[in-house]
């Protein structure tokens, strides 16, 4: 364990832990706390894909298809939310340098469908469905489509989408359900309209896009645009940007029947696409774990959200990923993420679960048990295996919850 000092800050580094004893309050954000809203407003980005194409190996025991829906057609569009609500998922995405949220849907118990550019080069999958969180595994790619279909590694209980069979007619009403700016769940409704679009993305096209007007913001990438009845009429993948001219009101979508053919070909595989190695990985195997979260707090899961992000880096060995889900404050205080990832030695998150979440604001603090295992070189007290019941310190900076700090109100961990 190493000490950092400075005239306001103590803080120490133990196993996977960064523990800070802040003597004075966070600062303030850059903007307000998210609400729990079905609308947005910001400006809309896009992560641009690169043509590429990955596909796994053909199985032998092909998972099933997706089955006709028995639940009766909504009569409204709050009808669409309240049916098809729980089979929208939030990702949560690792790569070597960085991490980032988007959305898919369920179209099996474990088949997932979302952009190519979502899960490209990703070194670990988390999707969240409501408050249960799963990890998952990428069967296949189109890069020029900007399609992709993960399956997950246990069955969710949630609504499997239907997919369209022909293009919904131009003014045709639509919503796209997803996560916004890592915000809560969110419903936007506009309608078609073009059809036949393209959308340029560096030196290639996206051709025979749904185009719409409906309100779509980064993190909406891979939900669904959903027609009335609440089937999947599109694949939400970008929306229109020119460097000179700011437009509005323009997204893009790839079709349903070009999605339900990819769907169609990539659920009978069942090797997946192998996860980016990161090098150093301290986790084995994919170095996965389970999010719990207990509290009902409107911003419990998009902290929770956050922590797996963090976590899914230091399992991956994804160390920078991992340290730019600290503040700036916190970060200055170890230096560079070389120098955190040093201490953290051969210790790995194993489990977390999401207990309490007390504050208002953009600083709320949120109780969390978390299971840990190292060597016992790294652990506390020579444990190889800790149980902590910590108090992180979150801070919102207008588009993500950081890690502020983190405490040991309730003493040192215990041997699992």
């Amino acid at each position: 364990m190493s000490i950092k000092r400075s005239p306001t800050i103590f803080c120490a580094v133990a196993a996977v832990v960064s523990l800070c004893l802040w003597t004075t309050g966070c600062t303030n954000g850059s903007g307000p706390a998210p609400e729990s809203s079905t609308s947005l407003s910001g400006p809309p980005t896009t992560q641009t894909p690169v043509p590429s194409e990955k596909t796994a190996a053909p199985s032998l025991s092909p998972s099933p298809s997706p089955s006709p829906s028995t639940e009766a057609v909504p009569s409204s569009w709050p009808d669409v939310v309240a049916q098809t609500q729980s089979g929208v998922g939030q990702f949560s995405v690792t790569r070597c340098e960085n991490s980032f949220t988007g959305t898919g849907f369920l179209v099996g118990p474990d088949l997932v469908v979302t952009a190519a550019h979502m899960v490209r080069d990703a070194s670990a999958i988390s999707i969240s469905f409501g408050r249960t969180t799963v990890n998952a595994t990428t069967l296949g790619t189109n890069e020029l489509a900007d399609l992709a279909l993960v399956r997950t590694e246990t069955p969710v209980q949630g609504h499997q989408f239907q997919f369209r069979t022909t293009e919904p007619p131009i003014g045709t009403d639509v919503a796209a359900l997803g996560f916004p700016l890592g915000r809560p769940f969110t419903f936007t409704r506009g309608t078609v309209s073009a059809l036949n679009a393209e959308q340029r993305i560096g030196s290639r096209v996206l051709s025979n896009l749904i185009q719409t007007d409906t309100a779509i913001n980064h993190g909406n990438s891979g939900g669904p645009l959903i027609t009335q009845d609440g089937q999947v009429s599109g694949v939400i993948v970008t929306i229109e940007f020119d460097e000179n001219v700011r437009a509005e009101g323009i997204a893009y979508a790839v079709t349903a029947p070009r999605a339900a053919a990819a769907v169609q070909e990539w659920q009978k595989r069942s090797v997946p696409v192998t996860l980016k190695d990161c090098g150093n990985a301290p986790a084995p195997g994919s170095g996965s774990f389970p999010l719990t979260v207990l509290s009902s707090h409107d911003q419990a899961r998009n902290i929770g959200q956050s922590l797996l992000l963090h976590g899914q880096g230091i399992n991956q060995g994804a160390y920078a990923a991992a340290f730019k889900q600290f503040t700036p404050e916190l970060q200055a205080t170890f230096g560079d993420s070389v120098a955190w990832s040093a201490e953290l030695g051969s210790s790995y998150w194993q489990k977390v679960e999401i207990v309490d979440v007390t504050g208002s604001g953009d600083a709320l603090s949120a109780d969390v048990n978390l299971q840990t295992r190292q060597d016992a070189a790294h652990g506390r007290n020579g444990q190889t295996c800790s149980n902590w019941k910590l108090r992180y310190a979150m801070h919102w900076d207008g588009s993500a919850w950081l890690i502020a700090g983190t405490s040991l109100p309730f003493g040192e961990p215990t041997a699992c």
